[in-house]
């Protein structure tokens, strides 16, 4: 057994005042006469035995309740390995006391001498076996590991994700974070070595100093970008294992989200280690997610890459998630009004720049606004029109106006490029077909018209090779036949960078097909009813990536295939769609070498094969818009309209185009990054290496921006930037589950609080403490109970009138 405050033992000496009172508060017994004197003589040495008895109960009870009060000041704690041996040793010593009043009861009975004398015996030897073994136990047992008694290796681990700026109004995550931490910090000893580690990416060390560690507490923020919080943990533990000291404790201070605990544990290597070293791990739960919060989903454009002044739509997804626990409200009641408003930051040549010291950007000007009644737990698509842009890149965001529980959500950011058209040359020798693939490439406006995105060319097979391709961002070959494949303006078109897509069919023959740069046509493959269908099988790739992503998938099983040319890929060719059931490649791209850098893309049944006959799919038959998209989409990779991207998740390394790596003065340029949040700009230094030409567009890498918004780039083309938003899955305030935990720290419980009070220091292996000061506080309750009880019957005054009457009328 240890004390935590062993000086307030010194408050046993508080023993000597019930005895003092004691002796002062003694009364006189009153005389009373009596007509018998044999009477008198038989009740007065029942009443003295009596009085004696319970005067002495009364002065221990009040002795015990002082003794009761200075032990549970002084905070008696015992190891956890001991607690069922002072268990027994406190059975004892309840025998011992019960024996005790027992012989005091029989101490006032008449002719019960020898059994008081037997019961006294028996508590003495009781008593004296529980002292005994007490003192044994306390000078021999195991110590316990007592809290600010002992050096402790002490590691805090704070989740510090965006979802620490979460704020209820009054109180928030931050705030209650570096209470936390201060708390355990200031409760170690002075000789503990301390360690604050967070989310980012800083290496964990030890601190300095109790003021070092406080410091960085105090310079806690919420991060956009952050490292897995199983690494971090497991780089606290390792940091444990180089302490020389042996008390070893793990605190991670956080809400507990599920979206903390997402990425799926490397096996048990955490727990193992933890395991391994005695870590004591601990949890503070600093609290759930109450409150009001309204978040917007991360913008979508109806076109990545639209013409020169059309309007675009952007689209975003608002909802509202509120605690249950903070309302009493009916659900009916709890629609509220939300206001959206989108801007646009317009280009200026002159911005950004830092002038006197101040960062000026470009202002963000209003182009629409939208109000919706929302409710919780319901979302609402919101559809925001930009007007018509001109050429350039174009940056704007949707936010909401107001306050909640969370601002980071309240905020999307979007990046429109606003390309000239494009010239496309499609060939094909049926013109209802050509007609069809031009309507739905260039919808919804009419082809040729100067505000469509491509401006595009129809012609024949027999014209092709009188065609000069060089002018075109793409061609698109309709059901080829073999001899249009070898022509030498298309081989020189495809070697000089050019892009090509064809869809073979009928006109390839029924053979086998070898042209030279073209993978191998095998054979002519016909599938019975009730046919196959396309499946994405390189989702990543640019060319299928939005219709992959695409929420529910597209509906490619309503658009069945009956018959496909088998081809062999070969070394070169990358598969992107199969058929559903198959082994044989639907859509591929043959790679680009540097012999042939352009792009070549196969579809191996024919599109949109409208003409009347032997059907080979139903892709523009079934009424469904699968090929609709799908040629859209492959068009835009052809032309390259879709292939640069200038909105990316945070974190997420930036590698952008610009105009020129050398001035006009053929010296290296510099460039600026203004990242978002106003911070300071970053120069980028660029050189070209001795001997290379410059290029019309070369390549610079930016780096990882740490802040969703906008990031602009000066010393190039004017409005020169990218935005960055933050995954909305990482805000998701779900908490996570047992399970999660069990697999992440080990099957065994941790320890879970929520305040400094249950903190258990344990070092290294050993058992942690048991505290005795709320069974002690409950004993000192009970003694003063037994004494007040005790005290009123042996002080009340009896009614003695009647009696005093009823002695005179009989001496009368």
């Amino acid at each position: 057994m240890t004390f935590l405050n062993a000086t307030l033992l010194l408050a046993l000496t508080a023993i000597g005042i019930p005895i003092v009172m004691h002796l002062i508060a003694r009364k006189e017994p009153k005389q009373v006469l009596f007509p018998s004197v044999r009477l008198l003589t038989q009740r007065f040495e029942t009443n003295r035995s009596k009085l004696r008895v319970r005067r002495w109960w009364l002065l221990a009870l009040r002795i015990a309740a002082m003794a009761a009060l200075a032990l549970a000041l002084a905070r008696p704690v015992i190891s956890q390995a001991l607690s069922l041996t002072w268990s027994t040793i406190g059975i004892v010593a309840l025998a011992a006391i019960a024996t005790l009043v027992m012989a005091s009861v029989a101490a006032g009975k008449p002719n019960q001498t020898k059994l008081m004398w037997s019961l006294l015996a028996t508590s003495a030897v009781a008593g004296l076996i529980a002292i005994l073994w007490g003192g044994y136990t306390a000078a021999s047992g195991t110590k316990p590991q007592i809290d600010r008694a002992t050096p402790v290796a002490l590691a805090i681990v704070i989740d510090n994700s965006s979802l620490l700026g979460w704020n209820e109004g009054s109180s928030d995550h931050l705030t209650r974070t570096r209470s936390a931490a201060e708390q355990l910090l200031v409760a170690a000893s002075p000789e503990s070595r301390l360690a604050i580690i967070d989310r980012s990416a800083t290496p964990a060390t030890f601190a300095l100093d109790l003021a070092g560690a406080l410091s960085k507490v105090e310079q806690l923020q919420p991060l956009e970008v952050v490292q897995p919080l199983e690494s971090r943990l497991e780089a606290a533990a390792r940091l444990l294992q180089s302490s020389e000291i042996p008390s070893r404790q793990l605190v991670l201070i956080s809400a507990l989200p599920a979206s903390s605990f997402n990425d799926q544990p490397s096996g048990n290597s955490l727990a193992g280690l933890i395991d391994e070293l005695g870590i004591r791990v601990t949890l503070w739960d600093i609290g759930g997610f109450a409150g009001v919060n309204r978040s917007l989903s991360v913008p979508q454009l109806s076109d990545r890459a639209p013409a020169p002044e059309t309007p675009v739509v952007v689209a975003t997804t608002l909802s509202i998630n509120q605690d249950e626990s903070t309302t009493d409200q009916p659900e009916t009641d709890q629609t509220v009004e939300v206001t959206a408003e989108c801007v646009l930051y317009p280009s200026d040549a002159a911005l950004p720049v830092v002038r006197d010291g101040t960062i000026l950007l470009p202002a963000a000007k209003p182009v629409d606004r939208v109000s919706v009644p929302v409710s919780p737990g319901r979302n609402v698509e919101l559809q925001m029109t930009l007007p018509p842009l001109p050429v350039g890149l174009h940056h704007g965001a949707i936010h909401l106006t107001g306050s909640d529980a969370l601002s980071i959500d309240d905020s999307g950011y979007f990046t429109v490029t606003v390309l000239p058209p494009s010239r496309l040359l499609l060939v094909g020798d049926r013109t209802a077909e050509v007609d069809e693939i031009g309507w739905s490439i260039s919808a919804p406006i009419p082809v040729n018209d100067p505000a469509a995105q491509y401006a595009i060319e129809q012609v024949s097979y027999q014209d092709l090779a009188a065609t000069t391709m060089t002018n075109f961002a793409g061609v698109i070959l309709l059901d080829p036949p073999e001899n249009s494949l070898g022509t030498p303006e298309l081989q020189r078109y495809i070697a000089a960078g050019g892009s090509v897509f064809l869809a073979v069919g009928d006109a390839l023959g029924a053979d086998q097909v070898q042209v030279n740069g073209y993978p191998t046509f095998s054979r002519r493959w016909r599938v019975p009813d009730p046919g196959t269908f396309l499946e994405i099988s390189a989702a990543s790739h640019p060319a299928l990536n939005a219709l992959a992503q695409t929420p529910g998938g597209v509906p490619f099983q309503d658009a069945r295939v009956y018959q496909y040319w088998q081809v062999d890929p070969g070394d070169d060719g990358q598969t992107l769609m199969r058929y559903a059931g198959m082994d044989h490649a639907a859509l591929l791209e043959i790679q680009a070498t540097a012999n042939v850098p352009g792009k070549l893309l196969i579809l191996t049944t024919p599109i949109p094969d409208l003409v009347a006959g032997e059907s080979w799919n139903e892709l523009f038959r079934s009424g469904s818009w699968t090929a609709f998209a799908l040629i859209r989409e492959l068009t835009q990779y052809l032309t390259g309209r879709s292939s640069e991207s200038w909105s990316m998740p945070v974190g997420t390394a930036v590698s952008i185009p610009i105009q020129s790596l050398t001035a006009t003065d053929d010296q290296p340029r510099r460039l600026q990054w203004f990242p978002a949040q106003g911070t300071a700009p970053v120069p980028i230094d660029l050189a070209t290496e001795s001997g290379d030409e410059t290029q019309p567009r070369q390549r610079i890498l930016i780096g990882q921006p740490q802040h969703s918004g906008v990031h602009w780039i000066r010393g190039d083309e004017p409005g020169l930037g990218f935005t960055i938003n933050l995954p909305r899955a990482q805000l998701a305030t779900k908490r996570v589950e047992p399970s999660q935990l069990s697999a992440l720290l080990g099957d065994e419980a941790v320890k879970r609080i929520e305040s400094l009070d249950e903190m258990e220091w344990t070092a290294g292996r050993s058992q942690p403490s048991v505290p005795l000061w709320s069974p002690i506080m409950l004993l000192a309750l009970v003694i003063f109970l037994l004494e007040q009880i005790l005290a009123n019957r042996f002080y009340r005054r009896p009614n003695t009138g009647p009696s005093i009457t009823a002695a005179t009328r009989s001496a009368a």
